[in-house]
């Protein structure tokens, strides 16, 4: 339909135009008019055509539904929820009684003792891992790490601060104590009652086992030295004795005894005394008295050391 008004417009408008020009030009024949009309029509046909192509496009743009903007409602603002509050801190959970130290290792102090059950925060470990540092009575402590069971074990970090150990005595040596000065001590002083008819004095002679022993001989002096017996010699077994005044001994009399190394002449059946005196080193602490009434002494006695 347009396509044929656009014809007809130009064919009037060539019959308005074409007319005069007919006119003022005597050589334009009807021929080469037509000739022209007809090329001006196969142009306005590529028009119409071109036209026809742009207007089929267009319906199709115009048949496509074209996406209302839909306002996006802005979103109400929501609260977040606070997450419900669980533990994320390294803990230890003690897994029998057990010492809690000053520092990670046995060379430290004991500062106290955890309990089965007990649980404590970690608040750091030793580089190797063998021990936790933990809180103890508002105090930093260490637990052995295989004998606790430890929660959240990968968070915890190096303690920055540990203790150097104490320095461990060097023990000094143990005093040999000195070998006896003799060979036998006086280990019982008897007793001396009142004698009025003679002074004497009676002991025994012990091993180290404390058995009676015999063939050790004693020495008793006064006013210098005066006899010497030997155990058992005429006496009972480990027995000793001197009656050496025959009578009272008189007031103000010192007296001491000690064992002495046997001199040559000391029979063992107690026949006979010994005068040796050449070698009378005392093999016993030296037991005393000074008479001041006379006295019967028993139970001196001297053990082999």
């Amino acid at each position: 339909m347009k396509k044929s008004l656009l014809i007809l417009l130009i064919a009037v408008f060539l019959a308005g135009v074409g007319a005069p020009l007919y006119a003022q030009d005597a050589t334009l024949t009807l021929e080469s008019l037509a000739e022209k009309v007809e090329s001006m029509v196969e142009l306005v046909t590529s028009l119409s055509d071109r036209m026809n192509a742009f207007e089929v496009r267009l319906a199709a743009l115009e048949a496509t539904d074209t996406p209302t903007a839909t306002l996006t409602p802005t979103p109400t603002a929501t609260s977040t929820p606070t997450p419900t509050a669980t533990s994320t801190s390294p803990t230890v959970s003690i897994n029998g009684t057990m010492n809690v130290r000053a520092g990670p290792g046995t060379n430290y102090a004991v500062i106290g003792q955890a309990t089965a059950g007990a649980e404590y925060p970690i608040s750091g470990k030793n580089p190797s891992g063998g021990w936790w540092q933990i809180i103890y009575g508002g105090q930093y402590g260490w637990v052995y790490a295989p004998l606790v069971t430890a929660t959240n074990p990968e968070l915890v970090q190096i303690a920055p601060a540990i203790p150097t150990p104490a320095a461990t005595p060097v023990p000094t040596a143990t005093p040999v104590p000195p070998p006896p000065a003799h060979a036998f001590s006086l280990v019982d002083s008897g007793s001396c009652p009142g004698n009025d008819q003679q002074t004497f004095f009676e002991g025994v002679i012990r091993d180290r086992h404390n058995n009676v022993l015999n063939n050790v001989c004693v020495h008793i002096a006064f006013n210098g030295p005066r006899n010497t017996k030997c155990s058992g010699c005429g006496k009972p077994t480990g027995k000793w004795g001197f009656s050496p005044f025959g009578g009272r001994a008189s007031s103000g009399t010192f007296v001491e005894i000690w064992v002495v190394n046997c001199p040559a002449g000391v029979n063992t059946d107690g026949s006979h005394n010994s005068k040796d005196f050449s070698n009378l080193t005392p093999l016993s602490p030296k037991w005393s008295m000074s008479i001041s009434n006379s006295v019967g002494c028993n139970n001196i006695t001297f053990k082999q050391n």
